[in-house]
């Protein structure tokens, strides 16, 4: 009877390495060669499927993000304090950091160009402007799992930086936004080429928040639907959720689609720092101006 267990569990480690190395080569095929060479003095990273190995893992980060760059600020979170926590739903118990990204208003959804990030034994542990795909370009719906980490990645097709990337369907991440303009309509309109934009320290924080929430045995959840589907695999036990989509509660009487974009007032245009936080990891330089990927 042992030598079977070990012999299943065995052929369970092979086919869960064999889905990550395939999920491995989506994200590759979706993003053209990245340019070789440092960029303002600091090395490009490519990809990499555990968090461990990309030159921006940092076990001794200081979680509790503060800081932002203007024009950003984050929302009230009172606005959704009373939705309903996805951490309370049994299908999800084998994950530890659930994030919604929520594209448009909904009763169910909240705010739209919203993020929520809520952690196990804490609840919602976050409330953030984002900005998604733009029209011809949305962001894909579903439930997803992070795929990739890539803290100083460069987007081939876009010639364009995207720090602390978190890859979770194809070339879709989500990454830092340093881009003035970008972060003047974070939480207005989906205005990206299909990631979603986050406020930079948000990013990072983010970024490390997944690749720090474990890494195990989860459940599949299928990804219209948002039900388990029996099956198990070795990931991050990270959710990304990005909605509206099929609500994961399926007792509820309200039908999950599309509403009215998030009202919000414009935030006033303010220059740019000349001067920015020195980070081993990041640029010192002026921050990329009017590049959207």
């Amino acid at each position: 009877m042992k030598a079977s267990r070990r012999s299943h569990d065995s052929q369970g480690r092979g086919l869960s390495g064999l889905i990550l190395l395939t999920l491995a080569l989506i994200v590759s095929a979706a993003e053209p060669p990245i340019p070789e060479g440092p960029w303002e003095g600091f090395p490009r990273t490519q990809p990499e499927i555990r968090y461990e190995s990309d030159l921006g893992a940092n076990k001794n980060y200081v979680f509790g993000v503060t800081k932002s760059f203007p024009p950003y600020k984050d929302p009230d979170r009172a606005e959704v304090e009373d939705l309903k926590s996805p951490l309370d739903n049994p299908a999800f118990s084998s994950y530890n950091l659930i994030v919604i990204v929520n594209k448009s208003t909904h009763p169910l959804w909240g705010p739209g160009q919203t993020l929520r990030v809520y952690q196990r034994g804490k609840g919602l542990l976050y409330y953030w402007l984002i900005s998604s795909g733009a029209k011809g370009h949305e962001t894909t719906s579903g439930y997803f799992r992070p795929l990739m980490f890539s803290s100083r990645h460069w987007s081939g097709k876009y010639d364009a930086p995207m720090l602390w990337a978190v890859f979770f369907n194809g070339g879709m991440a989500l990454h830092s936004s340093l881009d003035r303009e970008s972060m003047r309509e974070m939480g207005q309109a989906g205005a990206s080429h299909g990631c979603v934009h986050v406020e930079d320290y948000r990013a990072e924080e983010l970024f490390h928040l997944v690749g720090q929430s474990g890494f195990g045995s989860v459940d599949v959840i299928d990804r219209q639907q948002g039900l388990k589907t029996g099956a198990k695999v070795a990931s991050y036990r990270t959710l990304i959720i990005v909605g509206p989509t099929q609500y994961w509660d399926t007792r509820s009487s309200v039908k999950a689609s599309p509403s009215q974009p998030r009202s919000q007032k414009k935030t006033p245009a303010t220059s740019p720092q000349k001067k920015h936080r020195v980070d081993p990891k990041k640029p010192t330089g002026s921050p990329p101006q009017k590049r959207k990927h």
